[in-house]
């Protein structure tokens, strides 16, 4: 039995009807990445987030959010998509904190990799709730957190509108998002990029394709379509969207949108104010 309190809000046959889950919820995947810390050995997810920059952007979005809206995380909230719970204390140092609702659909990392992150931190047994879920259907209240969390979370939603509505239901007037460690993909180059393959397919030999890219294409269109540019993965679900078809999906929930890109980041990360 959990030393932590567990909610339910998902099935087993639910969690295996989730795109995607095969990768997420395997444990031995697991096993190759940074953030396995069974042996208690966190020298390696340390490496990888100090690599990403991920804790950096998220410290800048508290900092924007502030300087914008005048907010600072408080009261009740939830992490979605929360992973191994690495963010849990970058988020409880964040403000005057009650409660973290902790979501995510993968057992091992909700249930076995992810209290060994909260022991590690001493993170207080009454502030955490570790909810194995989808983050499409959150049983909460309408209008009942303060703020909500995504870490390379959401562009792995498969129906980003109604992840966005279902966000927008249980969020607080004025309540906010934190979405960081997005793909900072520009259209532009993409297409470039098909182009160069085209004309490489067309006016090279499969010899000097071989040699030049170490690779060989078979490209019929020069210019395909929108998501033959950037697909989705099929394997671990990650979705690329460009800031423009962000900012066009947040304006329909009607966020007010702050975009946030470092030149030293990878990433896009962005701040919503429910309005």
């Amino acid at each position: 039995m959990s030393e932590w309190e567990v909610q339910y809000w998902i099935g087993d046959g639910e969690i295996q009807d989730i795109p995607y889950s095969k990768y997420w919820d395997n444990e031995e995947e697991e096993k190759k990445k940074a953030f396995y810390v069974l042996d208690n050995d966190f020298s390696r997810a340390e490496e990888y987030l100090q690599k990403t920059g991920l804790p950096r952007d998220y410290k800048r979005c508290l900092k924007a959010m502030k300087k914008r809206f005048g907010k600072t995380l408080s009261g009740v909230g939830m992490d979605l998509a929360a992973g191994n719970l690495w963010m849990v204390p970058l988020i409880l140092n964040s403000g005057p904190i009650d409660r973290l609702y902790c979501l995510e659909y993968s057992h091992h990392r909700l249930l076995k990799i992810g209290p060994n992150f909260l022991k590690h931190h001493h993170i207080r047994k009454d502030k955490i709730v570790l909810v194995l879920g989808n983050f499409y259907d959150l049983h909460v209240s309408d209008h009942s957190l303060d703020f909500l969390v995504l870490v390379q979370a959401f562009h792995h939603s498969e129906h980003p509108e109604k992840l966005l509505s279902e966000m927008k239901r249980v969020l607080k007037p004025d309540g906010v998002i934190i979405i960081t460690g997005e793909h900072a993909v520009y259209l532009w180059k993409g297409y470039l990029k098909r182009i160069l393959m085209y004309l490489a397919s067309k006016f090279f030999s499969k010899n000097l394709q071989r040699r030049l890219f170490s690779e060989t294409y078979d490209i019929q269109k020069i210019f395909p379509k929108r998501d033959e540019i950037y697909p989705p993965d099929p394997i671990i679900g990650d979705h690329y969207y460009t800031l423009g078809e962000y900012q066009s999906l947040f304006r329909k929930f009607d966020f007010d949108t702050l975009h946030l890109k470092y030149l030293r980041s990878p990433f896009r990360s962005f701040v919503l104010r429910n309005n």
